[in-house]
């Protein structure tokens, strides 16, 4: 028999199959602030306190028809209204740690982008200090880092409305956001110190990190949490990605393609011609990636479907 100290196990189990929403949250403590005061009211006419919460719950009848009940009034609070509660109910509160070192490293890498940009901009106009020149590549790397573990920390929380990524593939994020990072400093801080070596090395870690990225991206699994999923649900417009995965397959294995011939063109471009000609090798592909995002996106044959 149920006593009162078990009405909370019983509206768990009762409501374990229930979506979490602010109302069913709301029905819940409302059903269990009346078994209680039920139960008061029992045990003072001489009921024992076992025999009081078993009479109460048996008055409350079936919950799933209680749940079915405010059907109505949830859609009438627009959905709006929903997702602010859904929000609000399932918030996540992040660690003051996690806060206090993604500010610190933010800050850090705010710093170090800014001594990199600055730093090559005199450097390509020879103003800059030669010690400045030859620190860049370490302050690129330095970035880098701090964005990497920025990435890959932030991936291994737990969010309000995410679960924490796995750690090998979040430290995959980082990684490879350090390369991106890494590389397009390298390639910044090629025009203060046109070394071959530092181009080269820019462009390898930039690839390095799209093609990162892509397989990353295909493979990643949903991570967002139940009530996220019916929230997105409501809202989602469908695109050509989300109702054909082998369309979004072959688009990154497009891109990959794209702009490894675009890096490999600036390369060429940039050794041969110089730099005055070797960034249309990177406009090139831009306008490429985005004529075939939008060839993919709308086919030509779309409005039949």
């Amino acid at each position: 028999m149920p006593t009162t100290d078990n009405i909370h196990r019983y509206l768990d189990e009762a409501f374990a199959d229930i979506p979490r929403t602010p109302e069913t949250a709301d029905l819940k403590e409302e059903i269990r602030g009346n078994l209680q005061a039920r139960v008061t009211e029992l045990e003072a006419t001489g009921t024992k306190p076992e025999a009081a919460a078993a009479k109460a719950i048996r008055e409350l009848g079936d919950i799933h028809e209680l749940v079915d009940s405010i059907g109505d009034a949830e859609s009438a609070g627009g959905p709006g209204a929903t997702a602010a509660k859904l929000i609000a109910l399932n918030r996540v509160k992040l660690s003051p740690s996690y806060v206090v070192r993604t500010v610190l490293l933010s800050v850090l890498l705010a710093g170090g982008v800014t001594i990199v940009t600055v730093g090559s901009i005199l450097g390509g106009l020879g103003i800059a200090e030669a010690w400045l020149v030859y620190a860049l590549p370490v302050e690129a790397v330095l970035s880098g880092a701090f964005l990497g573990l920025i990435v890959g920390d932030a991936l291994d929380h737990e969010t309000s409305q995410h679960y924490p990524m796995q750690p090998r593939r979040a430290s995959g994020f980082g990684l490879a956001s350090f390369a991106a990072l890494t590389g397009l400093g390298f390639i910044g801080t090629w025009f203060a110190n046109p070394m071959l070596w530092i181009l080269l090395a820019g462009c390898v870690l930039a690839v390095a990190a799209l093609i990162a990225f892509i397989a990353l991206g295909v493979t990643q699994t949903n991570r967002l949490k139940p009530w996220a999923k019916e929230l997105n649900r409501t809202y989602a417009i469908e695109d050509r990605f989300t109702q054909d995965p082998a369309s979004a397959a072959r688009f990154g294995l497009y891109t990959v393609v794209i702009w490894v011939l675009a890096f490999a063109g600036f390369v060429v471009l940039s050794i041969t011609v110089g730099f005055a000609w070797s960034w249309l090798a990177l406009l090139g592909g831009l306008v490429v990636f985005f004529l075939v995002l939008a060839r993919m996106l709308f086919p030509a044959d779309s409005h039949k479907q």
